[in-house]
């Protein structure tokens, strides 16, 4: 069911109302707290201004929406975005007061905050390469789409016992990190039928759990009636007294995975006798409704900037079309101002699709840009200085807002992002030969930087020096990977490192790898040959010595 424009202004008019309500002293702060988060509202680290968290579908942002988005940083954000690690964007110093107006302008676009945060179905996150991969068995956006229309108004939303995440994967890279969510659904077709194989009960956290293939095949059509059924099972059964165990993570682990597969297949039946045909045809009805973007134009030739071949080399990857190209915006730290925003906007008409996704390494992919046109739309970036190369690469590092902004975090996971970037820079590596190499920072044990799974996670800490002050330091996972049946967890090195070191140890263990690794090897491959020992060895003589 599509929500309608009637459903998103009843729901904004009670939200102010409870907002007014707040200021004129009706509501305490405990009462608003569950209000405010339905609406993706955030304090920040100072408890008396707030961040606003927006959902972006499948990452999936025309340039139309991108405007809006510009504006309204500039009107309520101090000209800031941020793109998260789950494809949605972030504002922050929102004036309260000022939220109804701001969700009125985003609505009017097509965009929503309702459930960006709360103990609801979050954004649903797909592959920032849907519909243009070489690898993918069919265009997974507007299942991921539905999904999403579905659960914002489903009246189980906003009372489930904890947050629940749904991920949507047609490539092999698995950019959308199915396995590290409650579901993921990973595309593939049976007898020449698409459909997916579904996963559950997978999340990060303090306690990272992987998820289980729970079915091995649906067809696509029955995938609201998949997600509904986990859904509801989480809903019936999640532990509502215990926040930190009502995951539906632990629940795999207290059924058992068998026990708990029995119950997905008993639900499925019982919502497909329910309501199979009704959800089946919203299914069916989205995916004929959805239209591929028109690819870009192709452009005259111009010379290339300096830089342009580095640059394509690593953010422009081929198409499934030989003459499009995506192009790979990698944003520093996952911020983009304003008038950036705008400008990009601009290129989206200009060379691309008129779209763009944010994506789970907080950049920004263009699909569709013709290759004659690549040399045009790099010299624009080199321009907004937004031509920064090494997507998804070792340089391309992914981070947390940490204790700049959050309440939670102990370290400044931005902070220390930027000591690393600019630290390589400086030594003048060339992570290129590593190819994609992620490292990923978390001001906490949280993992909202998803260390846990990246080739280098760091997770943020305090140790106190010799004189009982404390100070910022990063313990070091190594090896973690995402895919749809090969997801590691990072194997923790022993010490923890000061933050000024951690960049030394990056460096000395990537230039390690790129020295020993045989012909082909990746890195989680690399750490389980090699075993964590020899990596403890590289990293401490880096940095002389680590807290053990």
């Amino acid at each position: 069911m599509k929500p309608t424009k009637e459903m998103f202004d009843a729901a904004r008019e009670l939200h102010v109302g409870r907002v007014q309500a707040y200021g004129r002293g009706e509501l305490n702060d405990a009462q608003f707290r569950p209000i405010r988060l339905s609406y993706g509202l955030y304090y920040q680290l100072d408890h008396t201004s707030y961040m606003q968290r927006i959902k972006i579908p499948a990452g999936l942002m025309t340039a139309d929406q991108m405007d809006t988005l510009a504006d309204i940083t500039d009107d309520y954000g101090r000209g800031v975005t941020h793109v998260t690690t789950r494809q949605d964007v972030q504002i922050h110093w929102v004036p309260l007061e000022k939220t109804g107006e701001m969700y009125q302008r985003l609505e009017a676009v097509g965009v929503t905050a309702r459930g960006a945060c709360a103990d609801s179905v979050r954004n649903v996150t797909a592959c920032p390469f849907a519909g243009v991969s070489p690898d993918e068995p069919f265009d997974v956006t507007p299942h991921a789409l539905v999904i999403h229309d579905w659960f914002l108004f489903n009246p189980l939303n906003l009372t489930l016992p904890r947050k629940f995440k749904i991920a949507v994967e047609g490539c092999p890279l698995d950019c959308a990190q199915g396995t590290i969510n409650d579901i993921g659904l990973y595309a593939q077709t049976k007898d020449g039928t698409p459909g997916f194989a579904v996963w559950a009960g997978g999340g990060l956290g303090a306690a990272p759990f992987l998820a289980v293939k729970v079915l091995d095949f649906i067809p696509a059509e029955d995938v609201l009636i998949a997600c509904e059924a986990i859904v509801r099972i989480q809903h019936r059964s999640g532990e509502r007294k215990l926040r930190h165990k009502a995951r539906l993570k632990f629940l795999v682990k207290k059924l058992g995975v068998e026990r708990f597969r029995q119950m997905v297949e008993a639900e499925c039946e019982r919502v497909a006798a329910e309501r199979g045909p009704a959800l089946r045809d919203d299914v069916r009805a989205a995916v004929a409704a959805y239209q591929a973007p028109k690819p870009g134009k192709a452009a005259e030739p111009i010379a290339p900037r300096v830089g342009f071949e580095d640059w394509a080399r690593t953010n422009a990857p081929a198409q499934r079309d030989g003459a499009y190209c995506s192009a790979v915006v990698a944003l520093a730290l996952g911020d983009v101002t304003a008038d950036e925003l705008r400008a990009l906007a601009g290129l989206a008409r200009q060379f691309g699709d008129g779209t763009t996704r944010a994506t789970n390494d907080q950049n920004l992919v263009f699909q569709s840009v013709h290759r004659s046109a690549l040399p045009a739309f790099h010299a624009a970036l080199c321009d907004l200085r937004l031509a920064n190369g090494g997507a998804m690469h070792l340089t391309d590092v992914v981070a947390c807002p940490g204790s700049d902004y959050c309440s939670l975090a102990v370290t400044r996971s931005m902070g220390v992002g930027d000591r690393i970037r600019t630290h390589l820079a400086e030594a003048k590596f060339d992570g290129d030969s590593l190819g994609q190499f992620h490292v990923k920072i978390s001001g906490c044990p949280n993992s909202c930087g998803q260390h846990h799974i990246a080739d280098i996670g760091l997770t943020g800490m305090m140790v106190k020096d010799e004189n009982g002050a404390e100070m910022p330091h990063y313990s070091l996972l190594v090896g973690g990977a995402v895919g749809e049946g090969r997801t590691h967890i990072g194997r923790r090195l022993f010490g923890r490192f000061a933050e000024a070191d951690a960049p030394r140890a990056i460096a000395a263990l990537a230039r390690h790898y790129d020295a020993q690794r045989q012909p082909g090897e990746r890195f989680a491959e690399f750490v389980a040959r090699v075993g964590t020992d020899q990596l403890d060895r590289v990293a401490q003589e880096a940095v002389g010595g680590a807290i053990r």
